[in-house]
């Protein structure tokens, strides 16, 4: 690097080196081989229920890290508004929970009606074919009958 300017080339070609040395091919691995975590979006209403299920809890303060003077600062700041931040967190946490359990009984509900839709269907649907087959026959009856006498 000169003067604050990155060398793109100097990266990859050091990159291509170290993925010689430590034998990495293209056929090890794959996209679908990482790892990664999921998200609400972009799956199925049962992914997204297991992810709602998962990640309703909220922390009312992440972990503080980083120069001691800054977090003695904070850790400070958290005590004196402890009063006003963790009753708005846990009320936030509770309408989570109870959003979740009603959005999962409404999912397991609807699932068991659209079961029982479907079976009642299916049910009618071969009544239907039954008498469709049988109506079928006496057409065919009817028709040979017509013919026989027409002749």
């Amino acid at each position: 690097m000169e003067n604050g300017s990155i060398n793109i080339e100097e990266i990859m070609a050091e990159i291509k080196r170290n993925i010689k040395e430590q034998g990495l091919t293209a056929n090890m691995l794959s996209f679908e081989d990482v790892p990664y975590r999921k998200t609400a979006q972009g799956g199925s209403a049962a992914e997204a229920m297991d992810y709602l299920t998962s990640h309703y809890y909220i922390q009312p303060y992440k972990e503080l890290k980083g120069n001691p003077i800054k977090v003695f600062i904070k850790k400070t700041l958290r005590k004196l508004m402890k009063f006003y931040i963790e009753p708005v967190v846990f009320e936030q946490n509770d309408f989570n929970a109870n959003a979740v359990t009603v959005m999962r009984s409404l999912s397991d509900g609807k699932t068991a009606d659209l079961t029982s839709k479907v079976e009642t269907l299916e049910l009618a649907q071969k009544e239907l074919m039954i008498r469709l087959d049988k109506l079928e026959r006496e057409n065919n009856e009817l028709r040979s009958k017509l013919s026989g006498e027409n002749a």
